[in-house]
């Protein structure tokens, strides 16, 4: 059995040097993973010639080290978080926490970890049919720390939801309700709520936040509303009373899918850019402040200055063409750089080729990683890879990096990038999807040089 030590986040070095814990959660939806609970899935690595990044330098060049040529993929399901371990195994969410989600851990070379959970897999306990992306956290013990929705079987019910698992890849039975815990946001007539990101503060408690949305409530002329929620739970898995009201904060018109804590202990949220007093309490005005601990969720993640970086998609509807958009922000909130019109196959301006961004996370320097995915669609069919682009401080694109500061791999040809995870060595490790010829979605993990 394999003990990891402690959290190293998937924010990259930048963070892990000063961050406790960190993770990468998708922003794409989160269909069910297409293995059953408890079953192991089946790894098989890439054919030499299916994975090739269009990179003219080592930088962005795919690691040869890792599973066959770079990539690895297996029939496991779509990747909805993932968290690298400090010894440098990688723990992937697979699903919304529908049947047949959970957790699969693999060695650093890419080979399933068989000693974790059953064959590799650790299936999570029957949490109904929810549907808000998952966060996931290590702690310092190596226990891995799922965060949420839970609903009835029928989908209705829907409530925040944090589980835990031991080292092993078995459930932590002595947290929560048979490793279970959750806590309920108030419901306007109709509501979906679930945590979106998961932070595990230097103290052992368990901080998540998410969003609650609300539906119109009966008999009045409220509109819906999306609130952004925060929850804290102690270490054994109740919910922490001196934390908001009764454990939980709420924050109008906000959503909250990453969170960062500073020396102090207060928290600041993004998306909307918030801060918060170590007992949840709203502050007024925010004072930009360096971040000592984070996690982070999709397209939008802290510096350690306090500042951060959010990438977007951006076009015209009547157009086909959509590129990439970097924002770096000081940590005031204000605009420090941004790099608009980006390709990850350096063909700016092409109509029929379209880009996304799914994920950011920031290197050791301060460089910005943004994966995400490059499609060009012809008259009868549309072909997809995975885009990867990198950014300096400026917001320039690092022309050491690929071909111009981008690249593309094509793995199978319906490939899409859902999470990014640095590595404490540099290396970019890019979690996505690839359909086979059957039409099966299979999780596909690609690492890439950095230098």
């Amino acid at each position: 059995m394999r003990h990891p030590k402690i959290i190293i986040a998937g924010l990259g070095v930048a963070l892990a040097a000063a961050v406790a814990t960190g993770s990468a959660a998708s922003t794409s939806p989160a269909a069910a993973a297409s293995s059953a609970p408890g079953t192991a899935a089946t790894v098989r690595v890439a054919d030499a010639l299916v994975g090739t990044a269009a990179a003219a330098s080592t930088a962005g060049t795919l690691d040869p080290t890792f599973g066959k040529n770079g990539i690895v993929l297996t029939n496991q399901g779509f990747p909805a978080a993932a968290v690298l371990q400090s010894n440098g195994d990688i723990v992937v969410a697979v699903g919304s926490g529908s049947p047949g989600s959970g957790l699969a851990r693999f060695l650093p070379n890419g080979a399933r970890d068989t000693t974790f959970g059953n064959g590799g897999f650790a299936a999570l306990p029957n949490l109904g049919i929810p549907s808000v992306h998952p966060g996931l956290a290590v702690q310092s013990d190596g226990k891995l720390v799922w965060a949420g929705e839970a609903t009835a079987s029928n989908g209705t019910g829907s409530t925040f939801a944090v589980v835990r698992f031991n080292a092993n890849g078995t459930l932590d039975q002595g947290f929560g309700a048979g490793a279970l815990a959750t806590t309920t946001f108030p419901v306007f007539n109709a509501s979906v709520q679930g945590a979106q990101t998961v932070l595990i503060q230097p103290d052992g408690k368990i901080l998540v936040g998410g969003e609650n949305i609300t539906g119109n409530p009966s008999g009045t002329s409220r509109a819906p509303e999306t609130f952004g929620a925060l929850a804290r739970f102690n270490a054994d898995g109740s919910i922490d009373t001196s934390f908001g009201t009764g454990g939980q904060v709420q924050a109008g018109n906000s959503d909250f899918t990453a969170l960062g804590l500073d020396a102090s202990g207060d928290i600041f949220t993004l998306p909307s850019h918030l801060e918060f007093s170590p007992a949840g309490q709203p502050d007024a005005t925010l004072t930009p402040a360096a971040i000592t601990t984070a996690s982070h969720n999709g397209t939008v993640t802290f510096l350690p200055s306090g500042g951060f970086v959010v990438a977007t998609t951006v076009g015209s509807s009547r157009s086909s063409d959509h590129d990439v958009q970097v924002t770096r922000f000081n940590p005031d909130g204000s605009t420090a750089a941004t790099a608009t019109g980006i390709d990850y196959a350096g063909q700016n301006g092409t109509l029929a080729a379209s880009d996304g961004a799914a994920a950011v996370a920031i290197q050791g320097n301060g460089q910005a990683v943004i994966g995400g995915t490059h499609t060009e669609s012809g008259q009868f069919s549309s072909t997809s890879v995975f885009g990867l682009a990198r950014f300096n401080a400026d917001s320039s694109l690092d022309p050491a990096f690929g071909t111009g500061g981008v690249l593309t791999t094509r793995i199978q040809g319906n490939d899409s990038v859902s999470l990014l995870v640095i590595q404490p060595d540099g290396k970019i490790l890019a979690i996505g999807t690839s359909q086979n010829a059957a039409g099966v979605q299979e999780l596909a993990l690609a690492r890439y040089l950095s230098q």
